[in-house]
């Protein structure tokens, strides 16, 4: 006669996994929304963006082996992508929404990045960045029209008190976020 054994449990039930399935989904509903409104997450979720705006500008650059332009309007909380700055302005056509690529930064914004702004810009105290056909950073004087190859850049973004730093490298213009 054989007898019954005991075989040792191996796996879980399924009244067991669904009881941790509740609890994980009860503290991702706890954590997530503190998690959407951190000002670090945003800030760095505007870099990104100002970040790949900028790489696209340089590409452009280099693809279409003509200068392209990068303003910055601080006061404004917005940057414009031009074409030309003289002898008159051409914004060029943001390729993914067809309107003219000015991207809004700030109060004037209507997603969860409106307490994002810009808090300082510099290339070499110039708030023009260009690209010539090379992909190479220079700084723009908008009022003379003239340009040199750049030495320092940088972009400050601000969300109330958490400040973020976007640096282009010269020559290569590398960016990097301090």
């Amino acid at each position: 006669m054989l007898h019954a054994r005991t075989i040792p449990r191996g796996a879980f039930t399924l009244a067991e996994i669904l009881v941790v399935v509740v609890i994980i989904g009860v503290a991702a509903a706890i954590i997530v929304p503190q998690i959407g409104n951190r000002d670090d997450l945003r800030t760095a979720s505007m870099a990104r963006t100002l970040m790949s705006d900028l790489a696209y500008v340089q590409g452009r650059a280099v693809s279409t082996q003509k200068r392209q332009f990068v303003r910055f309007d601080v006061a404004n909380n917005r940057y414009q992508v031009l074409e030309q700055m003289t002898p008159s302005e051409t914004i060029i056509t943001h390729p993914v929404n067809k309107t003219p690529f000015t991207v809004q930064l700030g109060s004037a914004r209507k997603d969860d990045l409106k307490d994002v702004a810009l808090d300082a810009v510099s290339f070499d105290t110039q708030t023009v960045l260009m690209y010539d056909e090379l992909g190479t950073p220079h700084a723009y004087n908008a009022t003379s029209h003239t340009s040199a190859a750049m030495a320092s850049g940088s972009i400050r973004l601000k969300a109330n008190n958490y400040t973020l730093t976007i640096s282009i490298e010269p020559y290569s213009g590398e960016l990097k976020i301090n």
